[in-house]
């Protein structure tokens, strides 16, 4: 997560893209793309140490406006602030703070405590109920000193991203609005489990060394550096963060109490919320505005782009790098400036998302669309489609099988997900994957297909094994053959249980809580989320569904079993290798086409 902040500097190629929206869509928007103003400060910083309500002080580095660099200017300004991990004069994964302070701003950067020159420990692992209250404490100190006009805002990327929506559910007074960028809402369901599979490859790379950077965090007050050191010398290890997740397979407290999606409807204050379709954290960006949209009087807005989680092109993501994408860091600072400083904004719509492979932004007062309608596709012989006739349907076979296969999932092991981490994204042609498991494609496309929305697979399914993962994954064939992966979703069999009150037929809410065995040979009904996205299928193009059961090195086709009070008893329950038979007359893909005029109801 360290490098989400790439994508508030990335510097976009704006275009008037209400000049190339098809006329069947809303114009994307009435305003031209966001422009980040220019430098117009020197900045001249400070590192202070603040202590929270139990004591503990807290390291930040705070960037104050000036006119020489050398001493900062006497007046009141807004406050940005940034809560990280990472050490904030180190990898950060944070705005530099005088990003705002040589733009009217005062920009402030905190290290979590047990991390950077904070005190402290992580006995309460990250995003604790403590670090939550911390997020308070740190918006009132600021709010309340005599160069601050009052108003705080918060932004960053992923986990300085998490730890604004933390903040606000607590509701300190002065913290008047919040931008936060790839953030996960929930942190079993968006991050350690897809589906209730362990995200081995996230897991591996980034829960195990999550406070590295913190813990080796410079700081470079030479007056403060005796604190500091002794800061560092009462924090406990970051290693042993991993633990508290390896015992919790299932959903309980712990995760709860971390994921803001379940206090949402406590944050008061205006929300930015920004993600990219190509996210390994994505699922948590839709989720947290349709819950923040509830609000009433209160601005909402989600911005979608087509990056990944460290932004689009070299190093991390050399092939992702669609034209005409806004310049995220000029989006943000434009809400902030208008909900801290008054300032007059562009209106600009409550969604708006980029239409990946047609290159442009589409604008839109809800999520999903007003203009999607979710269409069952049966699944076929190979065949994705419109449920065929009582007489054709009778002539087909009625069940597919294929066999679990160790090699499945090999090729996309540069996925998503690794670059939440540290690995890059490098998506290849999803034909290696074609001998894994069972593959459904719609007849070719005779017009563009608008695929925006959540997805979900209904599937009808036995296993000669007492447990198996269903793995769905949606791609783009081209009329080479060459098959682009767009979204994809997880579910494990004995998670299977559906919380009725949560799930909608598109956007399936698994409870995660007490998963059972299935019996060997006997069918159950599967519903599998499968991640939303905004996708544009060009005519002459296919629509397909691939279905497998293994998906290394992403996912874990097992169970850790692990005791904190005996760690030396951790094992490895793999699943083991079965047949897996589809009932076809009884599955299907829900699918979200997003109307192009009233007279669209076919693309093949």
């Amino acid at each position: 997560m360290e490098g989400a902040s790439r994508k508030l500097r990335q510097l976009g190629l704006a275009v008037a893209v209400a000049a190339i929206c098809l006329p069947a869509w809303p114009a994307s928007a009435a305003a031209p793309p966001p422009r980040l103003p220019a430098p117009s400060y020197k900045s001249v910083s400070k590192e202070i140490l603040i202590r929270m309500d139990d004591g503990v002080r807290l390291a930040a580095t705070v960037a104050f406006p000036s006119r020489d660099g050398k001493t900062a200017l006497a007046r009141r300004f807004p406050v940005v602030l940034q809560m990280t991990p990472y050490g904030r004069n180190g990898v950060c994964g944070c705005t530099p703070p005088d990003f705002f302070s040589t733009r009217g701003m005062i920009g402030a950067v905190a290290d979590v405590r047990g991390t950077g020159g904070s005190e402290g420990n992580l006995d309460g692992n990250y995003f604790s109920p403590r670090e939550q209250r911390d997020g308070y404490d740190l918006v009132e100190y600021l709010g309340r000193r005599p160069y601050s006009t009052g108003k705080v805002g918060m932004t960053g990327g992923s986990y300085v991203g998490i730890t604004q929506y933390l903040a606000a559910e607590q509701r300190p007074p002065h913290l008047a609005a919040i931008t936060p960028i790839v953030a996960l809402g929930d942190l079993y369901r968006d991050a350690y489990t897809h589906g209730g599979i362990p995200n081995l490859f996230f897991d591996a790379q980034y829960v195990a060394v999550q406070g590295v950077p913190g813990a080796a965090g410079p700081n470079a007050d030479p007056y403060l550096l005796e604190e500091l050191l002794k800061a560092k010398l009462g924090q406990s290890a970051p290693g042993t963060v991993a633990f508290d997740y390896l015992a919790r397979p299932n959903d309980d407290r712990f995760y709860r109490a971390r994921s803001p999606i379940y206090r949402a409807s406590k944050i008061r204050v205006p929300v930015l919320d920004v993600g990219q379709w190509h996210d390994g954290l994505l699922r948590g960006e839709p989720e947290m505005y349709r819950a923040l949209a509830r609000r009433r009087g209160v601005e909402t807005r989600l911005h979608m782009d087509p990056c990944t989680h460290k932004g689009c092109g070299p190093p991390f993501a050399p092939f992702t790098n669609a034209p005409g994408q806004y310049d995220t860091a000029a989006l943000v600072f434009e809400f902030l400036a208008k909900h801290l400083s008054g300032a007059k904004t562009p209106r600009r719509p409550r969604v708006e998302f980029y239409l990946q492979h047609a290159n442009r932004y589409v604008a839109a007062s809800r999520w999903p669309p007003s203009t999607t309608r979710f269409e069952r596709l049966a699944l076929g012989p190979g065949s994705l489609r419109r449920p065929a006739n009582g007489r054709r349907a009778a002539l087909e076979p009625t069940t597919q099988r294929y066999v679990t296969d160790p090699a499945a999932g090999f090729s996309m092991a540069l996925d998503q997900y690794g670059t939440v981490a540290a690995t890059p994204y490098i998506p290849t042609d999803q034909r290696l994957e074609g001998p894994h498991g069972l593959t459904f494609r719609t007849p070719v496309l005779t017009r563009p297909l608008d695929v925006v929305g959540p997805i979900a697979l209904h599937l009808a399914a036995a296993s000669t094994a007492s447990d198996t993962d269903w793995y769905a994954k949606l791609a783009d064939v081209a009329p080479d053959g060459s098959e682009s992966i767009i979204t994809e979703g997880a579910l494990r069999a004995s998670h299977r249980a559906l919380d009725r009150a949560r799930s909608t037929p598109a956007r399936p809410y698994h409870t995660h809580t007490n998963p059972r065995p299935i019996a060997p040979n006997r069918f159950y009904t599967y519903d599998v989320e499968i991640w939303a996205t905004a996708y544009e299928l060009a005519p002459g193009h296919r629509l397909q569904l691939r279905l497998t059961s293994t998906d290394l090195p992403t996912h874990m086709s097992g169970s850790i079993r692990f005791d904190r009070s005996r760690p030396q008893d951790a094992r490895v329950d793999l699943l083991p290798p079965a047949t897996n038979t589809v009932r076809l007359r009884d599955s299907y893909l829900l699918l979200p086409v997003a109307a192009r005029g009233a007279s669209a109801p076919a693309s093949w």
